[in-house]
């Protein structure tokens, strides 16, 4: 496992499905460039759809270097075991959720997460991944 840089915004990637979250990081991680923590939220130890706010906030507490940590969240339960966790962990971990698509959004923010990038700042970015055209008339 490397190790994170210090610094850096962790991202957690929670799915209903394990085999997709799983994927979405390893294709994003392609795009890397530099050292920080890319985990999965889902229900890794099961082959069950889902998750629940302990493995959620287990995958942020695992992703966080210092500079708090970016979720992305497919749909419904996904997005209310995240702000479960969200809440939990206030005061202890900054976490911001993505308001982004899944793919576009995770891609988007590992490539920008650079030194001097603020949480804030890469949510934005990722959040900007709604806009992204594919087919340009």
């Amino acid at each position: 496992m490397r190790k994170a840089k210090k610094g850096l915004a962790g991202i957690v990637v929670v799915s209903h499905s394990n085999k997709l979250a799983e994927e979405v990081i390893n294709f994003s991680k392609v795009l890397q460039q530099t050292e920080f923590n890319i985990e999965n939220g889902g229900n890794v130890n099961q082959e069950v759809y889902g998750t629940n706010v302990e493995n959620v906030k287990e995958a942020v507490k695992r992703a966080d270097s210092g500079n708090g940590v970016l979720i992305f969240v497919d749909m419904g339960s996904s997005l209310f075991h995240s702000l479960k966790a969200m809440e939990d962990l206030k005061g202890q971990i900054e976490v911001e959720i993505a308001d982004a698509p899944l793919v576009e959004g995770v891609i988007s923010a590992v490539a920008a997460n650079f030194d001097g990038m603020t949480l804030k700042e890469l949510k934005e970015i990722a959040e900007e991944s709604r806009n992204f055209k594919k087919i340009k008339k």
